[in-house]
């Protein structure tokens, strides 16, 4: 457990993107930072136009993977960086925290959408030399700099799958909980708390259009608060447990098998169906909700088919070996699986 939280710089509405360049800029010489490496995804090119450094601008490739990863850090070590600064989505975020943790020098994420609570998190997903995601042990930053004039120009889709990260986390603790029960874990007051926290941020509007609520300055800030007190949730128990259970299991079989097929936070609220039934909850409802949340409530919406859905419930246990989830305790097998499927979608 630890208290190192990543500061949170917040820059409200009504400013222009040029002022929020000069902000983040004026900000980071505060800090300390006078040579950082920029990291930056499409959208961060404007933001980025205001940190000054010696060092030359980086954009990741979209097939970014652990090699490149490691030659970042390389490069950043090398040329005397004093931080990696990035700009971007999730992928941009996460390659920058494990680049940074390989060069042994500070990391500042600067999110310019909010698509997953690792914007604070200690971990980063990135592939490995088949393609295939893996979470890592990487850093958590040193400050996190929220920009809403960013965020405005952000995609719904994007909010959604931020959205659909935090629906996780009530199944998640409930996750952490059973493996606790079984003596296989040990559940942590602050990171807890923190976790329910971060949902409940955002509870109060889950029956609202999000198309809408992505226009809504005050929603973001909910939406960013829950993603960074999510994050700060894995930081104090040190590792994932507070806000990955069953549900990130299906998300991480379905892009073993399959590649993904739609942001993170969307595959996990889908694997939340899961959780439920499993928990049996009020699934109908639970489906009802993603359907007016826009995210995927039958394998269908995401390209997959009853064969493909069995394959996904056998394989999701073995993607995180030693984490105890629902699915574990259910220990399926392929009538299980079949049966279950049936039950959530009928034979549709």
């Amino acid at each position: 457990m630890t208290d190192e939280f990543p500061r949170v710089f917040l820059l409200g509405a009504g400013h222009s993107e040029a002022e929020a360049a000069r902000w983040l800029g004026r900000n980071l010489r505060e800090l300390g930072l006078g040579a950082p490496l920029v990291l930056r995804g499409i959208h961060g090119e404007l933001l980025a136009a205001g940190i000054e450094t010696r060092l030359d601008h980086v954009t990741p490739p979209p097939d970014a993977d652990q090699e490149w990863t490691s030659g970042l850090g390389s490069t950043a070590r090398r040329s005397g960086a004093d931080a990696i600064v990035a700009l971007g989505g999730g992928r941009c975020l996460d390659v920058a925290k494990l680049a940074a943790a390989r060069a042994g020098i500070p990391v500042v994420c600067v999110p310019t959408q909010l698509s997953h609570d690792g914007i604070c998190s200690p971990v980063a997903v990135v592939p490995d030399e088949t393609n295939r995601r893996r979470s890592l042990g990487a850093i958590s930053p040193r400050a996190v700099f929220i920009s809403i004039p960013t965020l405005l120009i952000s995609s719904g889709d994007a909010v959604r799958a931020g959205v659909g990260d935090l629906l996780a986390n009530p199944f998640a603790l409930r996750d952490w909980a059973l493996a606790s029960g079984r003596g296989l874990a040990a559940t942590e007051e602050r990171s807890w708390e923190l976790s329910r926290g971060s949902y409940d941020l955002i509870a109060g509007d889950l029956d609202d259009d999000i198309s809408e609520l992505a226009k809504d300055p005050g929603f973001l800030v909910r939406l960013a608060d829950g993603l960074i007190m999510s994050g700060r949730a894995m930081i104090s128990a040190g590792n994932s447990r507070p806000a990955s259970g069953g549900e990130h299991e299906i998300s991480h079989a379905i892009d073993d098998l399959y590649g993904a097929r739609c942001m993170h936070g969307a595959q996990v609220a889908f694997g939340c169906i899961i959780s439920s039934a499993l928990y049996e909850l009020d699934v109908p409802a639970f489906r009802k909700r993603l359907e007016r949340l826009g995210l995927p409530n039958h394998p269908g919406e995401l390209g997959l088919g009853s064969d493909d859905m069995v394959a996904v419930l056998l394989g999701a246990p073995d993607t995180r070996p030693g984490r105890f989830t629902v699915l574990e305790d259910a220990d399926l097998d392929e009538n299980m699986a079949r049966s279950l499927i049936k039950r959530i979608w009928g034979d549709g």
